[in-house]
């Protein structure tokens, strides 16, 4: 039976291949070099008992992958926009890119979501969800803070830190490929959102 060798770089594209997994755009002469070195060095490693050159060739090629990577969009300056009211009396929201939704609202399509999901400041911990395969959720699961930091603005506001910790947030799916949907509809519906609801700043928690 033919074997693709992309099959042979697939992976659950968790933290410790948070690079390594774009081998699988590669062609098959790049994947084919790097299984035949891995496969050549992991003998050698095993026999002097010296996994270095392991490590040092998986570090090489995580370079060389994010090196190659096709950015989808790119710009020249940012619009800078310098914050004026002191911080005490400003309102301020939290966003993610962390595919965080609640348990009544559909999850995120993990392949490409540009779309987003407003959740109240008053949402109880056990009616969090997460839908993004293309980072390690395990940290979200244990304490959505982790990308989602609503708890700790909420703490910051009672503090006297921050004016206001602002309601609703919203979330989005960071794996977007085609960001023309995120461009031009959900980021600039969302902005708007904020801006009639006069927040000052955001915070954003990405992966």
């Amino acid at each position: 039976m033919p074997i693709d060798l992309r099959d042979l770089v697939k992976n659950p594209e968790t933290t410790p291949f948070s690079r390594l997994k774009y081998l699988v755009r590669q062609s098959e002469e790049d994947v084919t070099r790097f299984m035949n070195e891995l496969f050549n060095l992991a003998a050698l490693a095993r026999e002097e008992d010296n996994w270095q050159p392991v490590e040092q060739f998986l570090n090489r090629w995580e370079e060389i992958l994010t090196a190659r990577l096709d950015l989808p969009m790119a710009f020249d300056t940012t619009p800078w926009a310098p914050f004026t009211k002191p911080l005490a009396q400003a309102r301020i929201a939290v966003l993610t890119t962390g595919g965080v939704h609640t348990c009544d609202q559909e999850p995120f399509n993990v392949d490409g979501d540009w779309s987003f999901r407003e959740i109240s400041l008053d949402t109880p911990l056990e009616d969090f969800r997460v839908a993004h395969t293309h980072y390690d959720t395990n940290g979200v699961a244990e304490d959505v803070d982790a990308v989602f930091a609503i708890h700790r603005l909420q703490e910051l506001a009672e503090a006297g830190i921050v004016g206001e910790a602002h309601s609703p947030t919203y979330s989005f799916m960071g794996y977007i490929y085609d960001v023309a949907g995120l461009i031009e509809v959900s980021a600039p519906e969302v902005a708007q959102r904020l801006k009639d609801e006069e927040v000052d700043g955001a915070v954003i928690g990405t992966t």
